[in-house]
């Protein structure tokens, strides 16, 4: 069987291992997203300790079991949620543990001082899930909120049409309950209004004041006509003009489509749960006080940089030396070797297993992480949408103004009103609020069986302009770590040699090491369950030695800081100074590259590559993808990159990106994507991220945005064929409340029926 990276592979076999095929069962053959080096990756439960406590107190008091929500990265189905369940069952002292995949949420409840979580959360991790605290996770309030006013207002739509059913059955007028009904009915109407019309409202409003035309607006607009309407007519015992049964109808499938719009986006934007490497807080080298706020760091501040993390200001290494790496700076991938005195820029983060001391030379608001962590603009807008939205209302406001003269003039006030109203009811965008949500959902539902998932709701149309991909090199045209060319060399090693390996390479940021774990897959990982880990001694800038063993440059036997180690590339395994193994490394491009370039260029696709990295080494890489070379640039500060951008973009641009240099060519771009998650950066500002490792899901993430424009087109169509028909029978004052309330359901299933048919993410390629 083929696997799409090591760490699937590694984790269906510990699915095969333990006798958890039912997974695969329950998945019912849904893909299943990639899970890249979170198995080999360390983990940092430093949060855990403090949060067991606080729950076994609570217990304590009141006698029950221990409780903890957290956020779970990774889970996705049913399957998911049966093989946690499973996994936690097996801990002593567990008493239940409950996944919910739409809200990325992990309960567990145990027995108080007989279950140990943090065994449990590392044995997630080998099967790909990372657990989190709660309040890591960006909120999902507007979902929450929408089901929660979507329930609501269903039930004021049952409870509104159950008490004007019988006056359209032909209850008579004298009926002793006929003004109860009215009453009810009314009542339910004013609060679906309240509940969920005025969430409609308030954002037409908002959207009003800041000079812009929102999709919320003709719906507010058909909703305050009706409620209107409806009030006046009861007023005036005027039956024409009674339509809170429509009203309440109309808000509740509007919002149905609002949250079906929102769920994905939200779904998508709580997959990943890691922190960011800049820390939001520093602790002092001299141990006292607390931690120090990265907003209060200050020039002459001497702190402790962790490993993994990155530096949040310029400063001096104060002492020691300690490898980081600057690709989030300029893009080069090798690590970089700095002694006592060295000075850091912003950004660089730490590869050493062991803290780091550093002077900080300036103030967290004037570090240039500090402009690219930034958050952007928030979701961009669909280029025309506001002109389409303009000329629609011109054309009902002047449509239900010219029926209400129209009639006037015929002495007809009373029927000019209800066609009027009628006019804003029945044109109200109802059918599209419930067919572009879908389409939306369809289109992103296919691009995750790709491992594709999408961020903003805005991004398909978005996509559709797309003219310019303009590309980062290094983590994103290429892998993030280097490529062992030579894996038979790891597959070659005696269980000896091979522990020796797993355990100088387990834990460590080093990008060769992380290579050399994931080569070792399942069995370095089962060598490092047995027996205890020895510690290891770096030597900066040369390797890692223990217990006679050591991994380092080719040339360096481990014996100590050697200045003459031999400059051949790669690295090697030696025990006692004698050769066991070398390994020899490359920056490979990532699976199906080229092809996907050329395919793009055959949609006319204009490709660009930008990259801080080295410009020689940009001109190599552009000559092998063959892309023009004067549409390749390398040397590029991520201010330059910023600036290239904004020169080429005519909102059609799309950027794709893995570092922090990339942030502000991010902000200056249409469209955002990035392959990169696991430095928890980009991916909060990104349109789309991928967890696959290759790239050739673009041609397809175009396509299935060319399929849910033909959707929404025909969708479209329809709608306007149903508008000119009811327009032109409410103008006519032919239509009556009960017609629009039978009506305005059936435009929308037709709508629905439409988009379900056209197979979205199933086009062929072009290319």
């Amino acid at each position: 069987m083929r696997f799409c990276c090591k760490g699937c592979e590694f984790v269906a076999d510990l699915i095969s291992e333990n006798g958890f095929e039912q997974f695969y069962d329950l998945k019912q053959g849904l893909a299943v997203a990639p899970v890249r080096s979170r198995p080999f990756e360390e983990h940092d439960f430093f949060w855990l300790a403090s949060k067991v406590a606080e729950a076994e107190e609570k217990a304590a008091a009141t006698g029950d079991g221990a409780r903890l929500d957290l956020a779970l990265e990774g889970i996705s189905c049913v399957g998911c949620v049966w093989l946690v369940e499973k996994l936690f069952a097996r801990h002593a002292g567990s008493i239940r543990a409950a996944a919910s995949p739409s809200s990325g949420r992990l309960y567990l409840e145990w027995m108080p001082g007989k279950c140990e979580l943090e065994p449990f959360l590392r044995e997630l991790c080998q099967f790909g899930y990372v657990a989190a605290p709660a309040g890591a996770v960006s909120g999902d309030h507007e979902r929450r909120r929408l089901a929660a006013r979507m329930g609501l207002c269903g039930a004021f739509a049952l409870n509104t049409m159950g008490f004007s059913v019988p006056v359209y059955l032909g209850m008579p007028a004298d009926f002793e309950f006929a003004e109860l009904f009215k009453l009810i009915a009314f009542l339910s109407a004013t609060l679906s209004m309240l509940v969920g019309g005025g969430y409609f409202m308030d954002r037409a409003w908002r959207a009003l004041r800041a000079g812009s035309l929102h999709i919320d607006l003709p719906i507010a607009l058909g909703l305050a006509a009706a409620y209107a309407g409806s009030i006046a007519g009861w007023a005036l015992g005027k039956e024409q003009l009674l339509y809170f049964d429509f009203v309440s109808i109309f808000v509740f499938l509007m919002l149905a489509g609002r949250y079906l719009q929102t769920a994905a986006v939200e779904r998508n934007r709580r997959r990943l749960v890691r922190q960011q490497p800049v820390p939001e807080a520093v602790p002092r080298t001299d141990g006292g006080g607390a931690p120090v706020g990265r907003a209060e760091i200050s020039p002459g501040l001497k702190f402790l940089l962790g490993p993994g993390q990155a530096l949040p200001v310029s400063g001096l290494l104060a002492a020691g030396e300690a490898d980081f790496s600057l690709e989030w700076i300029h893009g080069e991938a090798d690590p970089v070797r700095y002694s006592a005195g060295a000075r850091l820029p912003a950004g660089a983060i730490l590869l050493s297993r062991t803290p780091a001391a550093v002077e900080a030379s300036e103030r967290w608001e004037d570090s240039l992480i500090a402009k690219l962590t930034a958050p952007g603009d928030g979701e961009r807008g669909t280029p025309g949408l506001e002109k389409l939205l303009r000329v629609y209302l011109c054309i009902v406001l002047v449509a239900g103004m010219a029926a209400l003269v129209f009639w006037g003039q015929r002495g007809d006030w009373l029927t000019g009103v209800q066609a009027m109203i009628s006019v804003f009811v029945v044109s109200c965008p109802c059918a599209l609020g419930v067919a572009i949500p879908l389409a939306d959902d369809l289109a992103a539902a296919a691009m995750e069986r790709l491992g594709v998932f999408t961020r903003t709701a805005t991004l398909w149309p978005r996509l559709r302009r797309v003219r310019r991909v303009i590309f980062d090199k290094t983590g994103t045209l290429t892998l993030e770590r280097p490529v062992l060319e030579n894996p038979e060399a790891v597959a070659k090693l005696d269980d000896e040699a091979a522990l020796a390996l797993a355990r100088m390479t387990h834990g460590s940021l080093h990008p060769i090491a992380r290579s050399l774990l994931e080569a070792l897959g399942t069995r370095g990982q089962k060598l490092l369950a047995v027996g205890d880990m020895p510690e290891t001694q770096e030597f900066p800038g040369l390797g890692v030695a223990m217990n006679g063993w050591s991994l380092g440059k080719a040339g360096w036997s481990g014996e100590g800081p050697v200045a003459a180690a031999a400059e051949a590339a790669g690295s090697e395994l030696r025990r006692n100074g004698e050769l066991v193994a070398a390994f020899h490394f490359s920056e490979s491009l990532r699976p199906g590259t080229i092809a996907m370039l050329r395919q793009l260029e055959r949609r006319g696709l204009s490709l660009h590559l930008l990259s801080g990295d080295h410009p020689q080494k940009v001109a190599s890489m552009a000559l092998a993808l063959g892309l023009p070379e004067n549409r390749a640039h390398g040397g590029l500060s991520p201010l330059e990159k910023a600036r290239a951008v904004k020169e080429m973009d005519r909102q059609d641009t799309l950027y794709l990106g893995d570092g922090a240099n990339d942030s502000l060519a991010f902000d200056a771009s249409f469209v955002t994507g990035t392959p990169v998650v696991d430095r928890s950066l980009l991916e909060s500002k990104a349109d789309f991220y991928t967890l696959g490792a290759g790239l050739e899901f673009l041609p397809r993430l175009l396509d299935t945005a060319a399929a849910r424009a033909n959707a929404v087109r025909t969708a479209f169509g329809f709608a306007l064929l149903y508008n000119l028909t009811t327009v032109a029978f409410s103008s006519a004052g032919k239509m009556s409340p009960l017609l629009a309330a039978v009506l305005m359901p059936i435009s929308s299933i037709v709508s629905i029926l439409i988009i379900a048919t056209i197979p979205l993410g199933r086009t062929k390629n072009k290319g």
